[in-house]
């Protein structure tokens, strides 16, 4: 019995063919999970948001400027809390330089110990856009997350023994402070371990939370300016 056999271009198209299909199946196969998964994690976060009152963390914000291509890295503790539609936030830097930060009631107040001085800045009708900035990851819902950014699935990456979802978000609006964005959320808590925020000129803040306290014991004097004597207050 003879075997018959195509002419040998008819085989390799036949086979890079094959090859091709086999392809755009497992990339359409890829692109329906990941719809499937942010699908989930969006869904997740509008139904843990209503659960989430604080969350505590130590964190490590490292800062890179791309002109003189450095790094600069400040660690301490961050508070945050929701109360009715209201964001509060503080970060108490203590190395290398102690300083501390606080948005309440539309106020960024930053505070220099050294310099024992106070500079306020209302965030006046900018208000909604910082809250947006400063819950990004906190108790924030999925929905919202949706009609601020465009969203993309990054895949599942585990820290710190927690499974979280990366999250890479652009702006719809390019004026605001960063242009992109990289988030590592718990769902499961609705809460980010990991943000990383990018500016247009190249710049980035990276920012990582150990140690945290969800929903836990918080106090109003957490969310207060630790000041010595009289400092002197500017308002911008």
């Amino acid at each position: 019995m003879k075997m018959q056999v195509g002419k040998p271009g008819t085989i390799r198209i036949g086979f890079v063919a094959n090859i091709l299909v086999a392809c755009l199946v497992l990339s359409l196969t890829a692109l329906a999970q990941s719809t499937d998964d942010l699908s989930t994690v969006i869904a997740k976060m509008n139904a843990k948001a209503a659960a989430f009152q604080n969350v505590q963390a130590d964190f490590e914000w490292e800062t890179y400027t791309s002109v003189v291509k450095e790094k600069d890295l400040q660690t301490g503790k961050s508070y945050f809390r929701r109360h009715g539609g209201d964001l509060d936030a503080k970060l108490d830097v203590t190395d290398p330089t102690p300083k501390q930060l606080l948005y309440k009631d539309g106020v960024v107040s930053f505070y220099e110990p050294k310099v024992n001085r106070i500079t306020r800045r209302p965030v006046g009708k900018n208000k909604a856009d910082v809250d947006a900035a400063m819950s990004l990851g906190f108790g924030g819902r999925g929905d919202d997350l949706l009609k601020a950014y465009d969203v993309k699935w990054m895949g599942w990456e585990d820290l710190d023994g927690v499974r979280t979802a990366k999250l890479e978000l652009v702006n719809k609006n390019p004026q605001k402070a960063f242009t992109r964005a990289i988030i590592w959320l718990d769902p499961e808590r609705d809460i980010a371990l990991q943000q990383q925020f990018f500016t247009a000129s190249g710049d980035y803040r990276l920012i990582r939370y150990h140690k945290i306290k969800y929903n836990g014991k918080i106090s109003d004097g957490d969310f207060k300016l630790r000041t010595h004597g009289s400092p002197e207050i500017i308002t911008q």
